[in-house]
């Protein structure tokens, strides 16, 4: 019999991770992850990913970005969660709904003994709301999880979350810098579960969209993509690209268009002002890409688009304003905090959430001439730590 020997390495620090959880169950071919990194704020809150190639280093780079965007809801009055993430070594596009039902259900009943004192879960890529339903009722505990239907106590509000909580931002921020929206326009990477709603929201409030991808390739047309047609697009063919294979009577100026050439789209006018929207996976651009990318704003709405921090001091030198990814998010996990909790305006909420934030930091990033992200990792860690102080005097260790 052969023996399959695995190793790994996870980097740590003062912050964490807490604890790192390798699930494998042979008898039904599960292998999965759990990293807690965090919780002197609370448990650790963080969504439940499946796809083919998930590490367990993937997981701890997403369970960090969790616990410094639940430490920044948190500053000032705070969301009681510390950061963590879950992951399945699956392609959810290949399996039955059957097998997916089981991989989770096996993977919720492994973690139990976490759930939900150090770990809450919520859909992330490749779960949605009814693989929550699963989550929790293996757990038998509805508080184990957030993002679930109404019959198990999931509220409306929290579906699209974090596009709502992007639009707002994007919106503040434009004010913030007197940008006319009419003047914008917007390319967007990824066109699923965030990208797709922000898309729309967008697209109904009057800014243009000129390029969107997705995993199979992307549209682009210079006066803008109808949304709607777009939206019909995927859900008809699985990808954007429907949107030039069966509609181009009714579009004939769109063309193909890959994530290379969106990410260095010229302007066509001086006054132009250019929205990038990373909303697909993580490692989007480096360094050296972080030169050449065409935009007067970035919100991130994936977590980890950078390969590396390098990248944002690159964006703030070229005068770029760059929304980083626990920053621009955040919208998941404030309304998840109103689901838990049962609040009657989780809306509210998110509005003041965003606004709270967003006040705290562009001044200061403004007057210390330093990206946003560097005021607000600076404004996590503090609370991080603060709580950690916390936790240990009531320890009495």
């Amino acid at each position: 019999m052969e023996v399959k020997r695995m190793s790994f390495t996870v980097p740590y620090d003062e912050f964490g991770p807490e604890k790192v959880i390798i699930i494998k169950e042979p008898s039904v071919k599960l292998m999965g992850f759990l990293v807690i990194d965090n919780t002197a704020p609370g448990p650790g809150k963080g969504g439940l990913r499946m796809a083919p190639g998930i590490t367990v280093d993937e997981v701890f780079r997403l369970a960090r970005i969790m616990t410094w965007k639940c430490a920044i809801a948190g500053v000032r009055e705070g969301l009681p969660f510390g950061g963590a993430k879950a992951g399945i070594k699956a392609d959810p596009k290949r399996i039955s709904p059957e097998r997916k039902k089981l991989l989770i259900k096996a993977f919720a009943e492994a973690i139990r003994p976490f759930c939900p004192q150090y770990y809450i879960s919520a859909p992330d890529m490749g779960t949605d709301s009814s693989d929550m339903d699963t989550f929790v009722k293996a757990i038998g505990d509805r508080n184990a999880a957030t993002g679930k239907t109404k019959s198990l106590g999931g509220i409306e509000e929290r579906q699209g979350a974090t596009a709502r909580g992007l639009l707002y931002t994007i919106m503040y921020v434009l004010d913030y810098y007197g940008v006319d929206p009419n003047e914008c326009t917007v390319t967007l990477m990824g066109f699923g579960k965030v990208g797709k709603p922000t898309a729309r929201m967008l697209y109904e409030r009057g800014f243009k969209v000129i390029a969107v991808t997705d995993s199979q390739g992307g549209v682009y047309d210079e006066n803008g993509l109808d949304v709607y047609d777009l939206m019909k697009a995927k859900e008809n063919d699985g990808t954007v690209l429907g949107y030039l294979r069966k509609m181009k009577d009714s579009h004939p100026n769109a063309k193909s268009i890959t994530n290379e050439a969106m990410l260095r789209l010229k302007k066509r006018t001086k006054n132009e002002k250019r929205i990038f929207i990373p909303a697909a996976t993580g490692g989007v651009y480096d360094v050296e890409t972080a030169k050449e990318i065409v935009a007067d704003f970035i919100f991130e709405a994936a977590n980890d688009p950078a390969r590396s921090a390098e990248a944002y001091l690159v964006f703030h030198r070229r005068g770029i304003i760059d929304i980083n990814d626990f920053l621009a998010n955040k919208g998941g996990v404030v309304v998840s905090y109103a689901e838990l909790n049962r609040l009657l305006q989780p809306e509210t909420l998110l509005i003041e959430s965003v606004e709270r934030v967003l006040d705290r930091i562009l001044p200061v990033a403004e007057d210390r001439n330093v990206p946003p992200r560097t005021v607000a990792l600076e404004l996590a860690i503090n609370h991080v730590k603060e709580k950690m102080r916390e936790r240990e005097r009531l320890r009495g260790y």
